[in-house]
């Protein structure tokens, strides 16, 4: 393959077809992890698009060209917002925003992208013309147990639920643990704790409709075992398929973070760190990744994308579908993740299949 990174280190790796004015077939996916992530989740994505490649390649030339995409940055973990490679393919770009977001040690996303040699001011230009690009595919591990429990090998991505996150700051009083009366405390964690309940209620409350929300990362401050906590900061994630209703719970949710902080007597400053909308993936796709399942006996199954994926982004300006394969007991984002080889192989007969069609 011809290969290249652009500007905020997506790397993209390239076969010519026979037809050099025909539009990209494209696949591929993540290579970051969580912290104290697993082995499977983006990479098998990866891998398994440069199989699906090789086989058809095997068989000589295609008409359309094809592509194998591994995105920068899909995880959230670092900086609260994901997918910031994809979303820059797609021009979703939010440049005065990202580049004063810090990670947990005071690096911004143009220092970081700068200490791999990478250009935050020339991010813009990572916008793929979507004209070129005839369709995008996604293989991914289900991370969730519906495909095992039901014995199933595909699952055929019909939507990709979406969150919204926001980043919740309390300001309280540090205080002296032993010296300060109860009924003098302004203690933020405990006003945290209590917005931490309401995530959890709020998301309860509709979870038959599909809601569901964490909250995955909080930040003590000053963090001693004798001191009143007077600084809180929370990462909160709400998703679900039905935008209006997560937005309708992350408003619950900041009203009670409100009421929260006033029986407490403290602070609260909430603010939005990404808002995303759930995607309706491609019918036709949808219909030719079906079409190869049946093909090749492969069963399968439709159903909705949990997980967050670059395809929810891609999928707003090219025509793109996701296929799930099992994982051990539905774990995924920690180091105990898995899927067997056997499992894997078949979401590349599935993939190649899919392509195939597409490319020939």
């Amino acid at each position: 393959m011809t290969v290249r990174m652009d500007a905020v280190g997506n790397i993209f790796g390239r076969v010519e077809g026979t037809d050099s004015d025909a539009p990209v077939v494209a696949a591929g996916s993540h290579i970051d992890t969580v912290p104290t992530g697993g082995n499977f989740d983006g990479s098998v994505g990866v891998i398994g698009a440069m199989c699906a490649i090789q086989r058809i390649m095997a068989k000589g030339k295609t008409k359309n060209p094809m592509e194998v995409w591994v995105f920068a940055g899909h995880e959230s973990s670092r900086f609260g917002f994901a997918h910031l490679g994809s979303r820059c393919i797609c021009g979703f770009t939010e440049i005065d925003k990202w580049k004063n977001l810090k990670d947990t040690t005071g690096k911004t996303v143009p220092e970081v992208l700068a200490n791999r040699g990478l250009h935050f001011d020339q991010i813009a230009g990572c916008k793929r013309d979507a004209s070129k690009i005839k369709s995008f595919a996604e293989l991914h591990i289900e991370q969730g147990p519906i495909l095992e429990d039901g014995n199933l090998n595909v699952g055929i991505v019909t939507d990709i639920a979406a969150p919204i996150r926001l980043s919740i700051k309390v300001k309280g009083t540090a205080a002296h643990s032993g010296t300060t009366p109860m009924r003098s405390r302004h203690d933020a964690l405990v006003a945290a704790a209590n917005i931490v309940l309401a995530v959890r209620q709020r998301a309860n409350a509709e979870a038959s409709k599909g809601i569901v929300g964490t909250v995955g990362y909080m930040s003590v401050k000053p963090g001693a075992m004798n001191i009143v906590p007077g600084d809180v900061e929370m990462w909160v994630d709400v998703r679900g398929n039905d935008f209006d209703l997560v937005s309708s719970v992350i408003d619950n949710i900041k009203a009670d973070a409100q009421s929260a902080a006033e029986a407490e007597g403290v602070k609260v400053e909430i603010n939005t760190i990404s808002s995303s909308h759930p995607v309706h993936l491609s019918d036709e796709l949808i219909k030719l990744s079906e079409d190869a399942c049946k093909e090749q006996k492969i069963p399968y199954t439709f159903m909705i994308g949990g997980g967050g994926h670059d395809s929810q982004e891609i999928g707003q300006i090219i025509p793109t579908v996701v296929l799930h394969i099992p994982c051990l007991k539905g774990v995924s984002h920690t180091p105990e993740e898995f899927a067997s080889i056997d499992d894997i192989m078949v979401g590349i007969d599935a993939l190649t299949g899919l392509l195939e069609k597409l490319a020939r």
